[in-house]
This record gives structure tokens, sequence and C-alpha cells, in this order.
């Protein structure tokens, strides 16, 4: 018998879900699971990868890593686009980024 889903791997799941309608993109699927290198990643199959612990940040930081990490769906590389992008969905995100860069190598 499995264990009962951990309240906070659903929320995380559920703003996934949120913001890939918000971006119109489809994960192929999403693991939250626990992590010491990233808060999070895409691979290029589409897996959505979320550090277990992201859900110990803000709000704010945990919107930010889901919509980075969806985002490389649409658009892979780190280019002007993809900054305009994130931009418009997230205005504040480069304060996140700099969270981000301090939290973790």
């Amino acid at each position: 018998m499995s264990e009962p889903p951990c309240p906070e791997v659903e929320e995380l799941k559920a703003k996934v879900a949120q913001w890939a309608q918000r971006l119109g993109v489809q994960p192929r699927a999403v693991r939250v699971q626990k992590m010491t290198k990233k808060w999070g990643s895409c691979s290029t199959s589409g897996t959505i990868s979320l550090a277990l612990d992201l859900s110990d940040q803000s709000l704010e930081f945990q919107d930010f890593v889901i919509a980075h990490e969806l985002l490389h769906l649409k658009i892979p590389m780190h280019g002007r686009l993809f900054h305009a992008v994130l931009g418009a969905h997230l205005p504040g995100w480069r304060a996140q980024e700099s969270v981000r860069r301090g939290h973790r190598p």
C-alpha cells in the first residue's frame, strides 16, 4: 500500500498546474523530490522536477522557480526572449533570481 500524498507535494503540483495553464504549456510529468544542488529543472523530455524543500520558501520564490522551469518547455535557452516572457508573467523575477543564487550554488 502506498503512502498518502504529502500536502507540500500536492501544493507544489497544484501550483505547477496553474502556471502551466497560464503559460500555455503541458509538462509530461512533474516530480517533487529531494534535490541538493538546484531548486528545479526541466528535462528535454518535458519532465519538471522540483526540490521538495521549495515548499519551505516564499510563495513568490516558488512561483519564480515553477514559472522558470515551465517556460523552458517553450523556450529552452536563457536568452532575451526567455527573460522577456518571464518578465511579462513575473515582473519582479530578477529579485527572485538573486534569492535563488544566494540559496544554492
